[in-house]
């Protein structure tokens, strides 16, 4: 019996407790060292695997039983051609809610106070006043995907004194936080007259431009767009339009269509985009894997116990 271990962002310590478990139920263990090759009669026999391994593999491990990865997103482990339908895929969705959060409202502060345009000025010894700038504060946000990122971005909101509108998939009644609540089917009219839009939702069939050019187009010239999700999820085309032409005022982009966004994209020059590579989130941040870790642990705990694990991902809806 073995369990595997590749590309996870712990201690010495916590990996020294996970290989204990492993050891108190009977299980041999392997640590990969960083871009230490893996090979696949290495793996033969493998009944869990825990952390990123090439997916070339996954489908030739026949005693295969659980795969955990550190991350939340899995759109791109959910295919058949992946794993035997026997296989269960947890994530580790969670744990990234208070540092995407920070970052979603690091964006929206600095495009509402013309911070990227000081920048500028700043850069060029200019002393000159910019156009007025907003506050969160008497705000409408509409945060769409309502799961642990968007709700701790909502709450974060909330407390500056912002009016939260909240989109989702299935119904639900608002609460102390999302003041109104909208199902998906009604997006448009969610962000119409919205000073921002807040998108982490994930990657699926469903998802795919659920910001469509018609969603972007019903903005108006106030509208700051953030994406912390996936990146098919926004009309690229249409935003870098809407961007270009100033129908809106900015936005806040870490994921993209195409990742690395390619060299040539007329995003990279904008005054009115703020652009990360895909680091709201990096497992590597402390506050992240630390509950990467306790999701880790707990769930190795139930593997070995054969009790029902957490964060079991739905491969047919893609979370």
């Amino acid at each position: 019996m073995k369990i595997a271990f590749r590309n996870t962002p712990f201690t010495p310590d916590q990996k020294k407790t996970l290989s204990d478990i492993c050891a108190s139920g009977g299980y041999d263990y392997k640590w990969y060292e960083k871009n230490e090759e893996v090979v696949l009669e290495d793996l033969t026999g493998a009944e869990a695997l825990l952390g990123y391994f090439p997916v070339s593999l996954l489908k030739s491990l026949k005693k295969l039983k659980w795969h955990q990865v550190p991350s939340a997103g899995v759109d791109s482990l959910c295919s058949d051609i992946y794993y035997d339908d026997s296989v269960v895929l947890t994530n580790c969705s969670g744990a990234f809610g208070v540092a995407i959060a920070e970052y979603m409202l690091t964006g929206v502060l600095m495009l509402m106070r013309s911070l990227p345009a000081y920048m500028k000025k700043q850069r060029a010894h200019i002393w000159q006043e910019d156009k007025i700038t907003r506050t969160i504060y008497g705000s409408t946000i509409a945060v769409v995907g309502m799961g642990d990122i968007g709700s701790s971005f909502a709450s974060r909101a909330k407390v500056l004194g912002a009016y939260i509108r909240g989109v989702k998939r299935t119904p639900c009644a608002p609460d102390g936080i999302f003041d109104e609540v909208y199902l998906t089917k009604d997006l448009k009219k969610a962000v119409q007259g919205a000073d921002a839009v807040v998108m982490s939702l994930p990657g699926t069939k469903e998802t795919r431009h659920i910001l469509s050019r018609e969603i972007i187009d019903s903005m108006d010239e106030k509208t700051i767009i953030v994406n912390c999700g996936r990146g098919i999820t926004i009309d690229e085309n249409a935003l870098t339009d809407a961007l270009r032409e100033k129908r809106i005022a900015g936005a806040v982009l870490d994921v993209f269509e195409t990742e690395p966004l390619p060299k040539d994209s007329p995003l990279w020059d904008m005054e009115n985009v703020i652009l990360t590579p895909h680091i709201s989130g990096r497992d590597t941040t402390p506050v992240n894997a630390e509950k990467i870790f306790e999701i880790f642990r707990e769930n190795l705990k139930r593997f070995i116990e054969n009790k029902p694990l957490i964060n079991v991902v739905d491969r047919k809806i893609g979370y």
